[in-house]
């Protein structure tokens, strides 16, 4: 809920169609709208109390970036006009903002200190926080070197911000990759900031990303596949029983490093997850495959109660380790020893694409935690579009 003035507050609005940010050109033929609910506690009780509002004016728009820029400028206004001039969308009067508002970040905060505090509010995974102070770090530098820093937060404009990010490219010789980067880890600070009522609107939403080229991933062949195997098992035996159990289990590795033996029912072969989604955790039960069952027990022989099943050395243990040891250890021991360019995730790709194969989509994609099959055809499948190209070279349709 966003608290307003005088008792009232709203739902976080939503729009229709959910996909808006990434959605494809389809999208426009369809209307569009922004929804909340508002509560005024003088109506509480009454079939006022949470009335539903839309809001549409972004649908004369005809091409994605525009509507979508309105999008976020409709919303961004609506919430202005209820969280500082006392908009109520029931009785359609303006009444003005509460007297004493009490900050946690205050709006006449200078820029860099409420970048500072913005970050000390954040409640994300370890590696995300590494890499946004990093990225704070820079564009504080760039703040100061345009002589931004005495600007109070209040004051920051999206052209401040883009002057910000574009000196920090001219300097450091950005790739387009890297700079929606930045702009994605310093939007994170403008959205904490704008929950904490410092600013009203986040300026970087209006900042579009820049052009990038995607890439064909790099994939491991059946080859590489048994020459890693026997590597692995011979050399760091804890790595491979790892990667195995990774191969099969659906997790990404900041799941499975979250994972303790009082969330795994060897008996059932399930284990339960933590996934974390925005904010919040949602726990899911995965399954342990029949392929590496013996591997599963083998691991957890000897181990308590609240030990992470991969801690130090990738064996049971008191202490969770970050993610990024996986990548290291992948790195040091299989891309410089056995001259192969994919990284660690690649075998996730290879799992998804051969259960899509064998057993077909919907299940490829249950296994991986994901809602439908959308995000596995577009990042995990690695032969979809090899798949489709076949396909098109025999279809019959004659003119």
């Amino acid at each position: 809920m966003i608290l307003l003035p005088h008792g009232c507050k709203c739902s976080q609005p939503i729009v229709n169609p959910n996909n808006w940010k990434t959605c494809g050109k389809t999208a426009l033929k369809k209307a569009w709208r922004i929804t909340y609910r508002f509560y005024d506690p003088q109506f509480k009780g009454t079939d006022r109390w949470g009335k539903l509002f839309s809001v549409k004016g972004m649908n004369r728009f005809r091409t994605l970036e525009e509507r979508r820029m309105a999008t976020q400028k409709l919303m961004d206004d609506e919430i202005y006009e209820m969280k500082i001039e006392g908009f109520n969308p029931i009785t359609g009067e303006y009444n003005g903002p509460d007297i004493y508002i009490q900050y946690e970040i205050h709006p006449n905060t200078p820029f860099c200190e409420a970048l500072d505090s913005a970050f000390s509010k954040l409640d994300l995974q370890h590696k995300t926080l590494i890499d946004i102070k990093g990225a704070k770090k820079y564009f504080i530098k760039s703040v100061k070197q345009l002589r931004y820093e005495e600007l109070k937060i209040k004051d920051v404009r999206r052209r401040h911000v883009r002057a910000i990010l574009e000196n920090q490219v001219a300097q450091n010789k950005y790739s387009n990759n890297r700079y929606n980067k930045i702009r994605a880890y310093i939007s994170i600070l403008f959205k904490e900031l704008l929950e904490n009522d410092a600013i009203e609107v986040n300026p970087i939403s209006a900042i579009s990303k820049k052009k990038t080229v995607k890439r064909i991933r790099l994939t491991l062949t059946d080859e590489e596949i048994e020459k890693v195997k026997k590597h692995l098992k011979s050399n760091y035996y804890t790595f491979y029983r790892y990667w195995m159990i990774f191969y099969h289990s659906g997790c990404r590795s900041s799941e499975l490093m979250r994972l303790q033996m009082k969330d795994i029912i060897l008996d059932k072969q399930l284990f339960k997850i933590q996934v974390k989604k925005g904010r919040t955790y949602q726990e899911e039960w995965r399954a342990i495959n029949d392929s590496v069952l013996g591997l599963w027990k083998e691991t957890c022989k000897n181990a308590n109660k609240h030990d992470f099943l991969f801690s130090k050395g990738l064996i049971p243990g008191p202490v969770k380790i970050d993610e990024w040891q996986i990548s290291k250890r992948w790195r040091e021991h299989v891309k410089k020893k056995l001259g192969i360019e994919a990284d660690f995730y690649a075998i996730k790709h290879v799992h998804t694409t051969k259960v899509t194969e064998y057993y077909g989509r919907l299940l490829a994609s249950k296994i991986n935690g994901h809602k439908s099959t959308k995000m596995n055809d577009r990042h995990y499948d690695i032969l979809r579009e090899s798949r489709l190209l076949e396909e098109a070279k025999s279809i019959d349709v004659k003119l």
